[in-house]
């Protein structure tokens, strides 16, 4: 490549990357979120729909949020469920009223589960 092209080549691909970037970030499609607020590890994450489809995820850190990436329509019903070190299983659901919306699921401290 000439060194006539590398600075525009480079420019276009900076340009690129943070517009990937920003469209990942901000035009997210709706899905879960699930955030860690308790300043523990949780484990045994389990988020469903009505229609059987769940997705799982071993462990999530203080203050990680998961974005689980499930399509779901207004009126259908969304639970988490997560696995406590003492064998419970608290959990929450969800029926969002709108499609396209994102429920936020926040495990506060004591192992508490919100929706938001």
């Amino acid at each position: 490549m000439t060194d006539r092209l590398a600075l525009p080549a480079a420019a276009a691909l900076a340009f690129l990357t943070l517009a990937l970037w920003l469209y990942l970030l901000l035009f997210q499609a709706a899905g879960v979120q699930v955030a860690n607020r308790s300043g523990a590890v949780l484990g045994g994450l389990t988020v469903c729909q009505s229609g059987g489809d769940c997705l799982h995820r071993e462990h999530l850190w203080p203050h990680q949020t998961w974005r689980v990436p499930l399509d779901r329509e207004a009126g259908e019903p969304v639970r988490l469920t997560v696995q406590e070190a003492g064998g419970g299983r608290p959990a929450a659901a969800h029926t969002p009223r709108i499609a396209g919306t994102r429920p936020s699921f926040v495990v506060g401290q004591g192992g508490r589960i919100e929706v938001q």
